[in-house]
């Protein structure tokens, strides 16, 4: 792969990792993933099908994003 390429993917990535954060971090004033990992500690006592879809969403976008981080510094650590 050429160094441009390469560039322009990294750039990619970049941007996929802010906007999937974006998302996990939602909406910015308390972020709905806070509010539902304290309920699920609490025993997840009422939380209905939406609720569990919604922790996932956020959860599952922080849980990507921070793979593909992982991923972009090992890719950067290599190349040194």
């Amino acid at each position: 792969m050429t160094t441009k390429n390469n560039n322009s993917n990294n750039s990619t990535l970049i941007v996929i990792i802010l906007a999937l954060m974006f998302l996990g971090f939602s909406p910015i004033s308390e972020p709905h993933l806070f509010g539902k990992v304290n309920w699920l500690l609490g025993g997840a006592i009422g939380m209905k099908a939406i609720d569990w879809f919604d922790l996932f969403m956020h959860g599952g976008s922080l849980i990507i994003s921070i793979v593909l981080l992982i991923k972009l510094v090992i890719g950067a650590l290599k190349k040194k």
